[in-house]
């Protein structure tokens, strides 16, 4: 009669595991997230705004229901500015002129809305889809600040205790429909 053998199994033995699949499939991945980044930029406009400004948007972010003030543009309807007071909404248009957009009339009725309003600095744009982003960029920048230099906004300045001019109209510009695709 044979004896039995008994099978000794180790379990503490060591196993190599193999690297090579995943490193293959990483060495494929890297180049085309490299390559499909380069398509996707963000651009953001750092600007230095003097501090009065910056204080007077920290202090319209607190108020519980501040003043809003949004263009709604549109490539056959022209734009549309909104001033949101007390949920009462006031709207002005700027047509169209000559197939594109009136910027001279834009600006013109942006520095009246200012007048009325100093103590709002932010303006939510929300382009349609059609809109070229060339043309939002001037857009911006019609509302950014004014063009004339001779004309001057009242900001109150806390330290000083007493308003203070600027020509920075709206220089806080947030895009409202970034979500719609």
């Amino acid at each position: 009669m044979r004896r039995a053998r008994k099978i000794k199994v180790d379990h503490n033995s060591e196993f190599e595991l193999d690297l090579a699949p995943l490193l293959a499939v990483m060495v494929k991945l890297v180049p085309v997230l490299l390559i499909s980044s380069a398509f996707v930029q963000m651009m953001v406009i750092e600007t230095q705004l003097p501090q009065v400004v910056s204080q007077a948007i920290e202090r319209q972010d607190q108020q519980p229901n501040p003043k809003t003030l949004s263009l709604e543009i549109d490539q056959k309807d022209g734009i549309h500015i909104v001033v949101t007071e007390k949920g009462k909404e006031k709207v002005e248009t700027v047509p169209m002129k000559n197939g594109g957009f009136d910027f001279d009339t834009l600006h013109a009725k942006l520095v009246t809305v200012k007048k009325t309003h100093p103590e709002i600095f932010k303006i939510e744009i929300s382009p349609s889809g059609s809109v070229p982003y060339k043309e939002i960029v001037r857009i911006m920048d019609e509302a950014r600040q004014a063009r004339d230099n001779s004309v001057k906004f009242p900001v109150f300045d806390t330290k000083q205790g007493k308003d203070v001019e600027t020509n920075y109209m709206f220089p806080e510009i947030i895009f409202a429909n970034t979500m719609e695709g």
